[in-house]
């Protein structure tokens, strides 16, 4: 069944989070965006400001049916002798209805979560495209071509149906920023590009992701390595752990690589610039996270911030507290 509603924002980006938080859709589900309005900022915010209109489509499993309850038909009550009751004020009798007894209701199953495709795992294909034939890949060409940066940019259609479009070059780095904030800036712009109709009267509602000189797989890495060593911590520590604040991109690959790991979760806090992550402890006991943190904190040791002797006994003293935590709740 697809599930299909439309919201405003000030940008584009809110109109999109607020579609999302009508359907209720967490961050790794898979929503289908179309912008019908980019809006306006208008004259000094003030005259012809618009804002921005998309519709969103899900995808949700139906429904399952809802057990009826038949109307049992009316019984007159009878004497032993077979002769009916004396009319009169009269007490109900309702036996005990046993839980058992009762019929149990159907679990909605819940739509399944995407995962982030790995960097290093993601299909690309080169795309050819004439002038006009993609605004997004028009735009990041005029935007280098403005700045006078030595650099050029290839178009590609991945496998989980977005485009990527990669920029090489010696003045390329330049357009990456602190933790590619820049970069997110530049492909949020590309994005909106998108809404513009191109030559042939159409508008490409794929999503586009920027790549420069291959960022996007070694900030992959690092944010999957900081989501393994985050769980262990709460693991540790039996306490949640809030992360910085993050795009929804790099959000979406620490929700991707929390799934894979027992005993753990994610949730995510905040509005616009200022969303965090939370992993936070579930039932399940985690196997392997301790030896894996222990190389992690032995690798620090090797930079001098840590005793090798120490961090091998604050690891064991831990999976030990954890076990004896463990006990007690049994």
């Amino acid at each position: 069944m697809i599930k299909e509603v439309t919201a405003v924002g000030k940008t584009i980006l809110e109109a999109q989070e607020n579609a999302r938080a009508a359907l209720g859709a967490g961050e790794l589900e898979d929503v289908q965006f179309e912008i019908l309005d980019a809006g306006s900022k208008g004259i000094f915010g003030i005259i012809g400001v618009r804002p921005a209109k998309v519709r969103a489509f899900i995808e949700t499993p139906d429904a399952p049916e809802r057990h009826r309850r038949h109307e049992k038909p009316q019984r007159e009550d009878r004497r032993e002798d077979g002769a009916p009751k004396a009319e009169g004020k009269k007490k109900k009798h309702r036996p005990e209805r046993k839980k058992s007894d009762r019929p149990a209701m159907a679990e909605k199953p819940s739509a399944p979560k995407s995962e982030v495709i790995p960097e290093a795992e993601l299909k690309m294909e080169l795309r050819t495209v004439s002038e006009g034939e993609d605004m997004s890949f028009d735009f990041v060409k005029t935007v280098i071509s403005d700045i006078g940066l030595s650099a050029t940019a290839e178009l590609y259609a991945c496998e989980d149906d977005t485009r990527r479009i990669v920029i090489v070059g010696e003045d390329a780095s330049v357009l990456i920023g602190h933790h590619g904030e820049t970069l997110d800036a530049l492909q949020y712009l590309a994005n909106l590009a998108s809404a513009r109709k191109n030559i042939n009267g159409e508008r490409d509602k794929s999503r586009v992701t920027l790549d420069i000189e291959g960022y996007r797989k070694k900030r992959e890495e690092t944010l999957r390595a900081l989501a393994r060593r985050k769980a262990a911590t709460a693991l540790r520590t039996r306490r949640s752990v809030m992360l910085e604040p993050m795009s929804a991109y790099e959000r979406r690959i620490i929700h991707s690589e929390i799934q894979n790991i027992e005993g753990v979760s994610t949730n995510s806090i905040g509005s616009d610039n200022n969303r965090k992550i939370v992993i936070f402890l579930t039932d399940k006991r985690p196997k392997g996270l301790f030896e894996e943190d222990a190389q992690a904190a032995v690798a620090e040791s090797a930079e001098g911030e840590l005793d090798v002797a120490e961090v091998a006994t604050e690891v064991a003293e831990a999976a030990e507290e954890v076990e004896a935590a463990e006990a007690e709740s049994n």
